[in-house]
């Protein structure tokens, strides 16, 4: 559009800078003897301007141009419109398909906000009521491109109510209907047209058709009332409630949809009458309360309210059956007969229904509010009361006599199971409302982690106590081997566990006592048994060197070995290692090779004094 926000703000600057400037230049203008004539209109020309300006808000140029509502508007038109919205305001506006219709076409919901609280406004559910689709489309594009600048709508603030509620829309409930409605059988398969035409009394005039594409009325399809309702014996393009209630396409998604959303109100926009449907068999404080919604809906739009009935099949007449909350049916256009609204009412039904999802976001987070609030002091209530059961468990973990009782046991099940069970009742909560009820729940926490890490600490303590008598089992019985030096190094991990937990247990006199209960003595094993396994370990490398010949080193380990001395040793393991160094001595004679003798010098020729006697023969020889 050429005349931008920016044009705007600059004329109504323009116009305050120099409002004084003209008016003084007028009076010399006239001083000067010119016409006054000429300075009036001039003067009346620039007031015109500036006061015209001034009736202009901000927001009217904020106002988004994405959706035309002056329009025939197809299920292309809106897809188209619902993807440039999306880009226009990302993660903002989403769509999402919830189903699809008895032809195949797919259904869309809008969501626009950022809230929890949650409201669901719906549109054409009858096939020739699609100018509720411009207008839901139209709330959409209109009340975002207000959040994003920042600016009201009717007083109501759209930023505030779409940070803390989203509106959830399915503009167009019944496309197929919509399509034949729009554009006659030309998007149907040739081998339905007869049908169809069937339905519609024999004419090929589809302008009154008001059911899906099956000839089910899907606002006669709910679960109220729905077995007395009068209806066609058979499929019509009107005002046959199905076989079956809940079967059509159609109608599944939105139960299904309403049903993921949970919206805390309801707005279904119909056509015809201007009036509001908002009574179905309410009692007591929610007929005050939905009369008094009901009461601001008429002040809004001007439509009359209809008075209580019990007819039932609606959407509306479901919602507040079944969920109990407050839903209404809104027909925002003077009656036109079995056709559509004519574009031209259009404008008037903006103007009157322009507010309306606001509102009704604005209510919906009050009825949340107080919903979710009332839960959570439940919850919190509950959590409390709880906490006096689980303050008993104290008496057991601070205990000194290191036992956990059958009762002890069945009392911290109990809580925890409890704890459980108070965690998902906070999950269901939006996180707004989870402080309170957590706050409480940290207290029974802490009387479950107490009373779990008592039970730990006396869990690992007994194992200790067990691994320690096994080990001394062995060294008792005199067996050493792998098994023994692998109870030994566990052992040594165990007192470290063991310890770890202990200091997690509540008190420090109970810390104490199971101090010297499990890790005292397991200490005392583990250094007195150290040396015999010291030892032990040295008669292997000993054992081993042998098998590889290194018979010094076997000696020099002998030495070491005797100067290693153990303060207290079992006897069956003393004489195991006794025997061990033995066979290692015995085996190192047998191995070890003997030096060989030296043999006696023979003396040489000459080194005697006196010569040699004659060998015998020597003579015969010469």
């Amino acid at each position: 559009m050429f005349f931008t926000r920016l044009h705007f703000k600059g004329l109504v600057i323009l116009c305050k800078k120099y409002a004084l400037s003209i008016l003084i230049y007028g009076y010399y203008y006239l001083e000067m003897g010119h016409s006054m004539l000429i300075f009036r209109i001039f003067l009346f020309s620039f007031v015109i301007l500036c006061g015209s300006l001034s009736l202009f808000t901000e927001s009217t140029f904020a106002q988004s141009s994405i959706v035309n509502p002056n329009q025939t508007y197809s299920t292309a038109k809106m897809l188209n419109d619902i993807k440039k919205l999306e880009q226009a305001y990302p993660g903002f506006i989403k769509k999402e398909v919830i189903g699809k219709s008895e032809y195949g076409r797919n259904i869309y919901a809008v969501s626009l906000g950022k809230g929890d609280s949650t409201v669901f406004i719906n549109g054409s559910h009858h096939a020739r009521e699609w100018i509720t689709t411009n207008l839901t489309m139209n709330m959409i594009d209109k009340y975002a491109a207000a959040y994003k600048s920042g600016t009201k709508i009717n007083g109501y603030d759209v930023k505030k109510l779409l940070n803390n509620t989203t509106i959830w829309f399915i503009p167009m409930v019944n496309p197929d209907g919509v399509t034949l409605q729009q554009f006659g059988l030309k998007y149907f398969p040739a081998k339905d047209h007869s049908k169809i035409i069937k339905m519609n009394n024999g004419s090929k005039n589809f302008k009154r058709w008001k059911a899906n594409v099956k000839g089910v009325d899907l606002n006669r399809q709910y679960n109220a009332n729905w077995k007395n309702l009068e209806s066609p014996k058979a499929p019509s393009y009107k005002n046959y409630k199905g076989a079956k209630v809940a079967t059509a396409s159609e109608t599944k998604a939105v139960l299904s949809f309403v049903e993921k959303i949970d919206p805390e109100m309801t707005i279904s926009y119909h056509s015809s009458g201007q009036i509001i449907f908002w009574k179905y068999q309410q009692t007591g404080s929610r007929y005050t309360q939905d009369y008094k919604y009901a009461s601001k809906l008429n002040k809004i739009t001007g439509y009359s309210l209809v008075k209580p009935r019990s007819t039932g099949g609606g959407f509306g007449d479901w919602f507040n059956k079944v969920e109990k909350k407050p839903a209404f049916t809104i027909e925002v256009s003077p009656a036109v007969g079995e056709t559509n609204v004519p574009l031209k009412n259009y404008s008037k039904i903006w103007s009157q229904n322009a507010s309306i999802g606001l509102y009704t976001a604005q209510e919906g987070y009050k009825l949340f509010d107080t919903r979710n609030t009332a839960a959570s002091d439940k919850v919190t209530k509950n959590i409390k009361e709880y906490n006096n059961t689980a303050a008993k468990l104290k008496n057991y973990y601070s205990q000194n006599k290191l036992t956990v009782t059958s009762a002890h046991k069945a009392l911290y099940d109990k809580t925890v199971k409890e704890i459980k069970k108070q965690e998902k009742a906070i999950a269901k909560l939006p996180a707004k409302y989870r402080t309170k009820p957590n706050a409480a729940l940290k207290t029974t926490k802490i009387y479950r982690d107490n009373s779990l890490a008592y039970m730990n600490g006396i869990k690992a303590g007994d194992a200790l106590v067990s691994a320690n008598k096994k080990l001394t089992g062995y060294l008792i019985a005199g067996t050493l081997n792998d098994t023994t030096l692998t109870l030994y190094n566990n052992l040594i991990n165990q007192i470290t566990i063991v310890e770890s937990k202990i200091k997690k247990m509540y008190s420090k006199d109970v810390q104490k006592i199971a101090t010297g209960k499990y890790v005292t003595p397991a200490n005392t094993s583990k250094k007195n048994i150290g040396y015999d396994l010291a030892r032990y370990e040295l008669l292997l490398i000993m054992e081993n060197d042998l098998n590889n010949g290194n018979y010094d080193d076997v000696k020099a380990n002998i030495s070491n070995y005797e100067k290693l001395f153990s303060t207290y040793s079992y006897k069956n393991t003393e004489r195991s290692l006794s025997n061990m160094l033995q066979t290692i001595k015995d085996e190192l004679l047998q191995l070890e090779p003997e030096e060989p003798e030296q043999p006696e010098p023979i003396e040489e020729p000459g080194d005697s004094d006196t010569a040699p006697e004659a060998i015998e023969g020597d003579s015969a020889a010469h």
